[in-house]
């Protein structure tokens, strides 16, 4: 289940990073979701599982336990990545400037991470278990997340997703600090390139 709500996550918090970047993101997001529709529009095997097996395993999964915890870390990324943001933006930002960040944060986050939008984004999920999953593998599933192993992974699960998204951030925040730096440079040289080649 940790995949599951790591994708899940991963699709909110980008809608909430990335939610007013205009009209070419507005496009891509109709798209995104005229994909979703048509697949969602698909015959689904004879054996496939039915909306409420599906559901029955997100329920003993605890998937929205673990969800509310992914996002609680979601939300604490997004909002030190946005006051980095704004700081560099208005380095020099009045107390009105940072309440009226504030309350905007609290506004995006609300609408891109709030219950409305994992709602839909479940009800996304559901059509791809039924069509991947046959019955059989849901009911097996759900008899091992009911047996003690199962219910100790469940236990453990919010604790360790939010651990995992602790630990990863800081590399991927590393990593994308090496990746721009070099991007940054290979830009500098073909700038300086082009430059070289005009002279007489």
């Amino acid at each position: 289940m940790l995949k599951v709500a790591s994708l899940l996550l991963v699709m909110l918090a980008g809608s909430a990073v990335h939610g007013g970047q205009g009209a070419a993101d507005a496009a891509a997001k109709n798209r995104t979701a005229t994909q979703a529709r048509k697949a969602a529009a698909q015959p689904l095997p004879a054996d496939a599982p039915t909306r409420e097996d599906v559901l029955k395993l997100f329920d003993i999964m605890q998937i929205t336990k673990t969800m509310d915890a992914a996002i609680g870390a979601a939300k604490q990324q997004t909002r030190e990545m946005a006051e980095q943001m704004a700081s560099e933006r208005i380095p020099e930002a009045t107390t009105e400037q940072k309440e009226q960040i504030k309350e905007m944060l609290d506004d995006v986050m609300a609408k891109a991470l709030g219950p409305s939008a994992i709602k839909e984004m479940m009800d996304a999920t559901i059509p791809v278990y039924q069509r991947h999953m046959k019955k059989a593998d849901l009911e097996a599933m759900v008899a091992f997340y009911s047996s003690p192993a199962g219910q100790r992974i469940l236990r453990e699960q919010p604790a360790m997703v939010q651990e995992s998204m602790q630990v990863a951030a800081g590399i991927q925040q590393k990593m994308a600090r090496a990746m721009y730096q070099r991007i940054d440079q290979r830009i500098e040289q073909i700038a300086h390139s082009g430059n070289e080649t005009k002279k007489p």
